[in-house]
């Protein structure tokens, strides 16, 4: 289409700066709603920046969060939302504008500032204590991340590894801790290019360590179960009211973790099976003990056998006669009975009867291959101890057949019929 004064040959051959002040100069275009929306624009790109919400209060102020010193952030309030979103726009304005460039650690502490708020209080705990074990007062943290090379990246990992004889569970967190922060960077364009396109966390597992424990620290024998079933009846007979010795045996008999003993209340012990629904946690910033989700965040149900019944019954008529009794399973006079006494109690009774030391996983373990080697399914196994297949198979499934059932099982084989 052809306009008044604007032959197509000459439009063809301006740019869009000049076309744009040719449409404001012949009345095509308001200029003032042109800077009007660019204005609105460039205020939506950096409110789109800010990670923490913008909220009012109750007293009418309207607050958010900014970045403050790392790691941290600091609160600022003002009276109406416009007030805090220049607060806000000014902030951000100001990083744009500024030219030092950002190290590694800078631009980790940034990515902290958002992740923090995505996890729970001992995850932050952990965060900050792999900070210090990995990136503190080191030349790779203190590195400008637009300098730091995919060469850069595979020497620290390497030499952290070898240094802290990591096993592939860490060394893979540490990977992740640095992808996660390019990945940050890349996403505030404070570089333009990955240096991590073409690594992969498993290439570093051939430098890694990991500690090989033989299959008797990782099980408990049939002989020193039956020794601690004998311990457990004679202190039955000297302790009657110790509690977590029942709560240790009762692991025995379930294959349950330790927090979800603690946490187990009466009202999920039915005639027919056992609901698994919660796990006591603690949170290592307030040090506190609380109730939450099982491990893998679902319910499950294990069957009621008649040892365990037992076992409930007397620790109920004991709990009874002394006024323990409550919403939780195991608890004595001073309530609930916490997961680390359980665990203590575990340990102690190896060491009373001169066995190698084995705490509540040691059960789970046991159990567990005993179902495996009875020709139980992976898929049942697994559902009965609460966790996914493949964590089945690569850490509770061990050789429990002796000898001899082995011959046994060669000698069938090898008959001819």
């Amino acid at each position: 289409m052809r306009t008044e004064g604007c032959p197509s040959s000459f439009c063809m051959q301006m740019n869009d700066e000049l076309l744009l002040k040719y449409a404001v100069g012949n009345g095509m275009i308001d200029l003032s709603y042109v800077q009007e929306q660019v204005k609105m624009n460039k205020r939506k790109e950096f409110l789109e920046k800010h990670t923490y919400k913008i909220w009012e209060g109750k007293d009418g102020k309207w607050r958010t969060y900014l970045p403050g010193n790392n790691p941290g952030r600091k609160m600022v309030k003002r009276s109406t939302q416009k007030e805090i979103e220049d607060v806000v726009i000014k902030y951000y304005k100001g990083l744009q504008e500024k030219v030092v460039p950002k190290t590694f650690n800078e631009v980790y502490w940034h990515w902290r500032s958002v992740q923090d708020q995505t996890v729970s209080a001992n995850s932050v705990s952990k965060y900050n204590t792999d900070y210090k074990r990995y990136f503190d007062n080191t030349e790779f943290s203190a590195k400008r991340i637009e300098n730091i090379t995919e060469e850069d990246i595979k020497i620290f990992i390497i030499n952290k590894v070898k240094c802290l004889k990591m096993c592939k569970k860490a060394c893979k967190t540490l990977f992740g801790y640095i992808k996660n922060t390019i990945r940050s960077a890349l996403i505030n364009r404070v570089i333009s290019d990955d240096p991590m396109e073409f690594l992969e966390a498993k290439q570093f597992y051939k430098y890694c360590t990991e500690p090989q424990f033989p299959r008797e620290k990782k099980l408990i024998s049939d002989l020193d179960m039956k020794m601690l079933y004998q311990k457990f009846m004679e202190d039955y007979q000297k302790h009657p009211n110790y509690i977590p010795t029942y709560a240790v045996h009762f692991a025995s008999l379930t294959g349950m973790r330790v927090g979800e003993i603690s946490a187990l209340s009466w009202d999920c012990i039915t005639d027919k099976y056992i609901i698994i629904n919660k796990s006591e946690k603690y949170n290592r910033q307030t040090k506190e003990y609380y109730i939450d989700k099982t491990k893998n965040g679902k319910d499950r149900i294990f069957p009621m056998t008649d040892d365990i019944q037992k076992l409930l019954e007397s620790v109920k008529r004991v709990e009874l006669h002394n006024g323990y009794i409550c919403e939780w399973v195991f608890a004595n006079e001073s309530g609930r009975i916490h997961a680390p006494v359980i665990s203590s109690c575990a340990k102690n009774k190896c060491l009373q009867l001169g066995i190698d030391v084995k705490g509540i996983h040691s059960y789970r373990k046991t159990i567990n291959s005993k179902l495996r080697c009875n020709g139980v399914s992976p898929t049942v196994a697994a559902s009965l101890l609460g966790h996914s297949v493949e964590v089945n198979e690569q850490y509770y499934t061990f050789d429990v057949v002796g000898i001899e059932q082995k011959g046994q099982i060669i000698s069938k084989i090898g008959k001819i019929s």
